[in-house]
């Protein structure tokens, strides 16, 4: 007797509920990191631990990812150094004078390590690269309207300077002065014009919150991503240049006009700062600092050790108030080398990309580079995530990659 034929699915075919879970499950992991980045700037002054618990969060989805999808391959010299040096952290710990500090800072640095890769895996397009910048600059706007607010009300940080709880006040300043070349990027971005007035309305906004919180590095810092919006209009109509400059103008006028004289006083006391040779007391920090690390040039004196070690010049303070000397004091110079190499290999992808993106890039890295010569940003979240979306851009962008353009 004749049997119709069967039609079966072949053993292999993907389960389409399979698929559509999984895909949600990748979104999830985007949406979850994105909100990481907005509350970068400004979300520990909701509860000082916000920020850790969507990192948690966003760490959680990922992993789920990669055992859904595996990993991209899409990984770059940066993310190789940044794992290297996690690891060397990890192992000065055994000879820091200081556990329970070393601890914690190389507990702090892996899990940046890891926020650094769940980026990587997930801000894989020329799109989330966008969506990440406007993340930041959208916090970094939250994070100067907070400081506006406390101006309002009186609410001091230290010294008559406005800034956020739960933030150092001159960490403030850099974490907004980040998001000013985010923001002039992103003008060029878009076709909507909505969407380029509202990233260069967030340019001034920015820069007051930077007045407010009069520090000086990140309103010396934040004219490189000044620089590179007008920079960016190079080839614009008269007719636009003269409304670009009326605008610059009038945002100047706007953020000293309506800042407390006390903090633009202390923002322009920069040069008088600069040519006493003290910048604030930082260099006798830094003498004591590179004295404690000639007794163990090479390893450091291990993470978490600066306080006690610089005690011995009797100076008690636990930052060097410079990344660069901070890291070779703890770190010897194979920390600093390899802090380095994550820089330069950041400038090796970069220099391989068009003009546009590579004046963006260039003016990008200053801001986060040149900041951290006043200021330890070891431990920063906002300069981490800052190198690993400059890493990210960096190498998408080059010659070497299919996102070229």
């Amino acid at each position: 007797m004749h049997q119709t034929p069967q039609l079966t699915m072949p053993t292999n075919q993907f389960n389409t509920d399979e698929i559509i879970e999984t895909s949600i499950i990748k979104k999830l992991a985007l949406i979850t990191v994105l909100v990481y980045i907005f509350l970068i700037p400004w979300g520990n002054v909701v509860w000082d631990g916000f920020i850790r618990a969507f990192g948690i969060a966003a760490l959680g989805l990922s992993a789920l990812v990669i055992v859904l999808h595996g990993t991209h391959k899409q990984y770059s010299l940066f993310n190789l150094f940044f794992l290297m040096f996690g690891c060397w952290v990890m192992l000065t710990l055994l000879w820091s004078p200081d556990i329970v500090r070393g601890q914690d800072g190389s507990s702090t640095i892996i899990q940046l390590v890891a926020v650094s890769f769940i980026i990587t895996l997930l801000i894989d397009t020329k799109d989330r690269i966008r969506m990440a910048y406007q993340a930041y600059v959208f916090g970094a706007c939250v994070g100067s309207a907070v400081v506006f607010y406390n101006y309002l009300h009186g609410i001091e940080a230290v010294w008559g300077r406005y800034g956020m709880r739960n933030y150092g006040p001159d960490g403030v300043g850099i974490i907004i002065a980040l998001g000013v070349p985010m923001a002039a990027y992103l003008t060029t971005q878009y076709k909507s014009v909505l969407f380029r007035v509202i990233n260069s309305i967030a340019i001034p906004i920015c820069m007051f919150g930077i007045f407010l919180n009069a520090t000086r590095t990140a309103s010396i810092v934040a004219m490189f991503g000044i620089a590179y919006w007008l920079f960016t209009h190079r080839k614009a109509s008269l007719r636009i240049k003269v409304l670009l400059m009326a605008f610059f103008i009038s945002s100047v006028i706007g953020v000293l006009a309506f800042a407390p004289t006390a903090s633009v006083e202390r923002v322009f006391s920069s040069g008088k700062s600069i040519s006493s040779g003290t910048l604030n007391g930082r260099t006798a920090i830094w003498r004591a600092a590179i004295l404690q690390w000639e007794s163990s040039p090479i390893i450091g004196m291990g993470i978490g050790s600066f306080r006690q070690v610089v005690s011995n010049s009797h100076i008690e303070i636990t930052s060097a108030h410079n990344t660069y000397i901070h890291i070779l004091t703890e770190l010897g110079l194979i920390g600093l080398f390899l802090y380095l190499f994550i820089i330069l290999s950041i400038t090796y992808y970069l220099l391989n990309t068009s003009v546009n993106h590579r004046a963006y890039l260039i003016s990008f890295l200053l801001v986060a580079t040149v900041s951290q010569l006043t200021m330890n940003t070891l431990y920063d979240k906002e300069m981490w995530f800052a190198l690993t979306m400059l890493a990210i851009h960096a190498h998408k962008m080059s010659k070497h990659s299919k996102l070229s353009v």
